[in-house]
């Protein structure tokens, strides 16, 4: 499922795996369980080039996070929020599964 990735987008694997070092870690389930992605800081993301394995993607589908990068990421879909660089993310449940895009400010 990994081919075909955006530039700077890595698969996390297993489901549930850590977060790779220096990158921002989005996952499909709090606490940071199931189908998970690493973005590299810099790398704009359309969260619909993600795959998960029942077909869809993570656009609209993430709900925990955690940035491992020395950026502070752009989190783009109800709005616009700020995800400081070292910081943990559970969406509360406003926010849950709203995320479209991943935009940074370097």
């Amino acid at each position: 499922m990994s081919a075909n990735l955006p530039g700077g987008v890595v698969q996390i694997l297993p489901d549930g795996a850590d977060c790779p070092p220096k990158t921002l870690g989005l996952y499909r389930h709090y606490n940071r369980q199931g189908t998970g992605y690493g973005i590299g800081a810099g790398y704009n993301v359309d969260l619909s080039q993600l795959p998960m394995p029942d077909g869809g993607s993570m656009s609209k589908n993430v709900s925990s996070w955690v940035n491992l990068t020395d950026s502070d990421a752009k989190l783009i879909g109800k709005g616009v929020r700020i995800l400081k660089a070292g910081a943990k993310l559970e969406e509360p449940a406003e926010y849950n599964d709203t995320v479209l895009r991943v935009e940074w400010d370097l």
